[in-house]
C-alpha cells in the first residue's frame, strides 16, 4: 500500500524570510393651421438644493444642478461596493491591512524558500494577491464558521490558535505541517506573529496518521463525518498520494463496471470497502461544506494526482470541491499578474474545479508556541482556499457549499492567461450568462476573494418563489422612472422597505427599495407665451396640432398647462367644437390623441368640455376631462419588475376665472383636481397601486400694453401638477434561503411628497416690426419638484419671425 504524502516543500526558519507586500492598487406631420415661423430660444437656469435637465414648450432649454436629496438609481454595471449591505469594502482599511506587520508576516520569498524561480519582477504577496485584505475590510473574519483540517498533526498550544474552539477526531500528534496549514487557514489576528485568511474561524482537526503508523483511512472517514456534524464550512486536505490521476483513469477504463472505490483500492490499497465509506463521507460533508484538496507538488504530473481529481471519477463529489494548484507569480504596480510559473502538478483532470494560488508563505510551526517557518507548496494554497470558503460562508450563510465553490471558481482571475500563453481547455457555464474559461494547467486561474464576494455577472430583481423559477428582471427593466408630479413620494414611501437584488449566481444583496427610483428633476424653465388656445378658434370645428396640449386647452396666460394633467401629453392632435350658449356663454368640446410626453411608445387620448359663462365683466369656466393613458400610470414607469400598470383611466374637473379689473389689467385663476385608476399590471412586484389623486393651480395678473403698445406682461403664482394621495403595495424579495427559496414580504405605503412646489413666474411678450415677436420668461420654483428644500430659477428668451 502507498503511504500518504504531505504537499509542501522544506520549511525554512522564518527569521530568514524577507517580507514582501504589494499595494492594490405617432408624430404629427400635418399642420392644420398654416403658420410659418423661425424661432430662436435661449434658456438659462440655476438651482439650489435641487436640479433639472428639461425642455419647455415655446422653445428648447436646459438646466442643471446638484440635489440635496440622495439619488437612488440602479447602476447597469455595479461595482464591488454597489448597493450592498451585506458586503461593503473599505479601500482605506484594505490598504492599511495590507501594510500591517501581522498581515505581511505571512509572506515569504521565493529565493529564501528555494522555489527554483529566478525573479524578473515583483513577487506577489499571497494574501494581497488573493484579496484577503479586501474581505477583512468588509469586516469578514470567518466568525461562527468552522474549518476542518485533515493533516499529520498539530501543536494546539501555539499562539495562533489561542481562544479558538477546537474540536478533534482521534489522536493528534504534535507536528509542524498541520500546524502551518491550520494557521494559514485560521490563525488568530491579535497583533502577534501572522494571521490566517479566516482568523475568526474555529477548527476541527483530524490526523491521517493518528498513531504514527501510517495512513488511517478509518480515522479520516470518522473525522470527515464528525466535521460534517459540526456544519464545517470547509475541509482542507493538504495531503495525498504521489500517484497520477491517469493511473486510476486507466484502471477504470480497463475494468468497465468497476467502481471508483475499487479503482482506488487497486491503485492505492486500503480496501474497496474503506474507500467506499470514505467517498460516502466526503459526499455527506458537501451538504454543509466545501472539500478543498491540494494537488501534488510534482510538477511533472500534468494530469493532476488521484485524490485531488476524485470528482472526475466520482461526479457526485463535484458538487462542492476545489482542487488547489501552486504557482510563483509576479505582479505590476496595479496588482495584475505579469508572470506565472507553475510549481506544482497541473490541474489536469481536476481543471474544471481547480484554483491556483500563491503558496509561498510563512506560518506557524511546532518548534514552540511562537515558532514560525517559511515554505512553499500546494499544502499552503489549499488552506487559503479553505479560509476563503469560511469568509464566503460568513458573508453568505443563505447559500449552499456548492454555491460558495462556484463563486470562487467563477470569479477566479484568468485575465492573464492570454498574455502568458496559457491555452484554454474549455468554458464552464454557471447559468444566467456567467461563463468562465479554464485551462488544464491552471484551472480557472488565481483565487480572488474580493471578486467572489462582489456581485458576479448581471444584477437582477427576481419575482417568484425561488431563485430557480423566479422571473429575472434586468436592471434596465427594474428602474422606477417617476415624473416630477410624484415628487419624492415614491422614494419616501419605499426607503424603509428593504429589497433583495440578485447577481447572476443568485447571491442576494440587500438594498433599499428606493434604490430603484429615478425621480425626474423639476422643470425650472418658464413657459413662453405664444401658443394659440381653443378659445381663440372660430365657431364650429377646429383642428389644431400642438406640442402644448395643456396650454392650448386651458388657454390661460401664466404657467399655462403645467398645472394640468394634460401636461403629460407630447405632440398632440386636437379637434375642438365651439358652440354658443345663450347670448354670451360658450361650450367647447374637444377630443385629442397624443404621444406621451414622458414614456417612450406611450400615448394619451381622450376628450373633455369647457363651459364658459359670464361672471361680472369676466368669465368663469367649468371644465371636465376624461383620458386614457397607455404605457404608464400618470407617467410612472416601473419596467417589468415593478409594473405599476399598463395604463390608466384619468378624470379631472377644473374651475377657472378670468376677471378684467381695468382696460389693461385682468386677473385669472384656475384649479384642477382629479383621480386616476390604474389598468393592467400585477405581473411584477407591485400588487396594488390605488387611491391616486392629483391637483394643480394657478393665479395671476396680466397687464396689456405694459411697456409698449401691443405687449403683455404676466405675473403668476402656480403649483404644477402634483400627486396628492396614493397607496403603493409591493410584495418584494427580501432574502433567500439555502434551498434557493425566496423570502417575499408584502408592505404598503402612502405617497406623500415632502414639499409642494410653488412657482413665481413672470412672462413678457412684445410685437416687433416685420411680423416678429420677442418673448421673455422668468421663473423661481420653491420646493422644486415637490421636494422640500429644493429651489431653482430659470430664464428663457425667445424670438419668433413670421414670413
Amino acid at each position: 500500500m502507498l503511504g500518504a504524502h504531505l504537499f509542501e516543500n522544506a520549511p525554512a526558519a522564518a527569521g530568514d524570510v524577507p517580507i514582501v507586500a504589494d499595494s492594490e492598487s405617432v408624430p404629427f406631420s400635418t399642420l392644420f393651421k398654416p403658420v410659418a415661423a423661425i424661432g430662436l430660444t435661449i434658456a438659462v437656469a440655476a438651482c439650489s438644493g435641487g436640479g433639472a435637465s428639461s425642455s419647455s414648450s415655446g422653445g428648447s432649454g436646459g438646466s442643471s444642478a446638484s440635489s440635496s436629496v440622495p439619488s437612488y438609481v440602479f447602476t447597469p454595471a455595479p461595482s464591488a461596493t454597489w448597493g450592498t449591505r451585506s458586503v461593503t469594502f473599505n479601500a482605506a482599511q484594505a490598504a492599511a491591512f495590507a501594510a500591517s506587520a501581522e498581515f505581511r508576516a505571512s509572506d515569504a520569498s521565493c529565493a529564501t524558500v528555494g522555489c527554483g524561480v529566478t525573479p524578473t519582477g515583483t513577487q506577489s504577496a499571497a494574501f494581497v494577491l488573493h484579496g484577503v485584505n479586501w474581505a477583512h475590510s468588509a469586516g469578514l473574519t470567518g466568525a461562527r464558521e468552522t474549518i476542518a483540517i485533515v493533516d499529520d498533526g498539530f501543536r494546539l498550544s501555539h499562539q495562533e490558535f489561542a481562544g479558538k474552539t477546537i474540536n478533534s477526531t482521534g489522536a493528534l500528534p504534535d507536528e509542524g505541517h498541520g500546524t502551518f496549514v491550520a494557521s494559514l487557514a485560521a490563525g488568530v489576528k491579535d497583533g502577534a506573529g501572522m494571521h490566517g485568511v479566516a482568523p475568526g474561524a474555529d477548527l476541527h482537526l483530524t490526523s491521517f496518521a493518528p498513531t504514527g503508523a501510517g495512513f488511517d483511512i478509518a480515522n479520516v472517514t470518522t473525522g470527515t463525518l464528525a466535521a460534517a456534524g459540526l456544519n464545517a464550512a470547509a475541509q482542507n486536505n493538504s495531503w495525498g498520494f504521489e500517484v497520477s490521476s491517469l493511473n486510476l483513469q486507466t484502471y477504470l477504463s480497463n475494468n468497465p463496471g468497476a467502481t471508483t472505490a475499487q479503482g482506488l483500492n487497486a491503485t492505492l490499497g486500503y480496501g474497496s470497502g474503506n474507500w467506499q465509506a470514505y467517498l460516502n463521507a466526503l459526499d455527506s460533508f458537501q451538504n454543509t461544506g466545501v472539500i478543498v484538496w491540494a494537488l501534488s507538488n510534482n510538477n511533472s504530473l500534468t494530469s493532476g494526482d488521484v485524490m485531488a481529481a476524485l470528482p472526475h471519477f466520482e461526479p457526485r463529489l463535484a458538487e462542492a470541491w476545489i482542487a488547489a494548484a501552486n504557482g510563483y507569480f509576479e505582479v505590476n504596480g496595479s496588482g495584475d499578474i505579469t508572470r506565472a510559473v507553475r510549481l506544482s502538478a497541473a490541474c489536469g483532470l481536476a481543471a474544471k474545479f481547480c484554483l491556483a494560488g500563491d503558496g509561498i508563505n510563512t506560518a506557524a510551526w511546532n518548534g514552540s508556541d511562537t515558532d514560525y517557518r517559511s515554505g512553499f507548496g500546494t499544502s499552503f494554497v489549499a488552506p487559503q482556499v479553505a479560509g476563503a470558503v469560511a469568509l464566503l460562508a460568513e458573508a453568505f450563510p443563505d447559500m449552499t457549499p456548492s454555491e460558495w465553490a462556484q463563486r470562487l471558481l467563477a470569479s477566479a482571475d484568468n485575465s492573464w492567461f492570454a498574455a502568458q500563453g496559457v491555452p484554454l481547455a474549455g468554458t464552464i457555464d454557471y447559468g444566467n450568462g456567467v461563463t468562465h474559461a479554464y485551462s488544464t494547467e491552471w484551472g480557472h486561474g488565481v483565487m480572488d476573494i474580493r471578486a467572489a464576494l462582489s456581485p458576479i455577472g448581471s444584477v437582477s430583481v427576481l419575482s417568484g418563489a425561488s431563485v430557480a423559477s423566479a422571473e429575472r428582471h434586468s436592471l434596465s427593466q427594474s428602474t422606477i422612472v417617476a415624473p416630477a408630479s410624484f415628487g419624492d413620494s415614491l422614494s419616501r414611501a419605499l426607503e424603509p422597505q428593504q429589497l433583495a437584488v440578485f447577481d447572476a449566481l443568485n447571491r442576494a444583496y440587500s438594498v433599499s427599495s428606493a434604490s430603484a427610483v429615478q425621480t425626474a428633476t423639476a422643470t425650472v424653465l418658464p413657459r413662453l407665451p405664444g401658443q394659440a388656445s381653443i378659445d381663440q378658434g372660430h365657431d364650429g370645428l377646429n383642428f389644431i396640432h400642438t406640442g402644448d396640449l395643456a396650454g392650448t386647452v386651458t388657454g390661460y396666460a401664466g404657467a399655462g398647462g403645467e398645472a394640468s394633467v394634460l401636461s403629460m401629453a407630447g405632440e398632440s392632435l386636437l379637434v375642438a367644437s365651439i358652440a354658443p350658449v345663450g347670448a354670451t356663454g360658450e361650450l367647447t368640446t374637444y377630443g385629442f390623441a397624443a404621444e406621451h410626453g414622458a414614456v417612450d411608445n406611450g400615448a394619451l387620448a381622450g376628450g373633455g368640455m369647457t363651459l364658459s359663462l359670464p361672471f361680472g365683466s369676466g368669465q368663469v369656466r367649468f371644465g371636465a376631462t376624461l383620458a386614457g393613458e397607455q404605457g404608464a400610470v400618470m407617467g410612472l414607469d416601473g419596467g417589468t419588475a415593478f409594473d405599476f400598470g399598463s395604463g390608466s383611466a384619468i378624470g379631472a374637473l377644473s374651475l377657472g376665472l378670468e376677471q378684467p379689473v381695468s382696460p389693461g389689467l385682468s386677473l385669472f385663476g384656475r384649479l384642477e383636481y382629479g383621480a386616476v385608476a390604474r389598468q393592467g399590471g400585477g405581473s411584477g412586484l407591485v400588487t396594488d397601486f390605488s387611491g391616486l389623486t392629483f391637483s394643480g393651480m394657478e393665479i395671476g395678473a396680466s397687464f396689456a400694453d405694459a411697456l409698449a403698445a401691443g405687449d403683455r406682461l404676466t405675473l403668476s403664482v402656480s403649483q404644477p401638477l402634483r400627486i396628492e394621495t396614493g397607496t403603493v403595495e409591493m410584495t418584494r424579495p427580501v432574502a433567500r434561503m439555502a434551498d434557493g427559496s425566496i423570502i417575499n414580504q408584502t408592505a404598503s405605503a402612502e405617497l406623500a411628497s415632502s414639499g409642494r412646489e410653488i412657482d413665481l413666474g413672470l412672462s413678457y411678450q412684445a410685437r416687433m416690426p416685420n411680423q416678429a415677436s420677442f418673448s421673455l420668461g422668468l421663473k423661481h420654483a420653491i420646493s422644486a419638484g415637490h421636494v422640500a428644500g429644493q429651489s431653482g430659477s430659470g430664464l428663457m428668451l425667445g424670438y419668433r419671425q413670421g414670413f
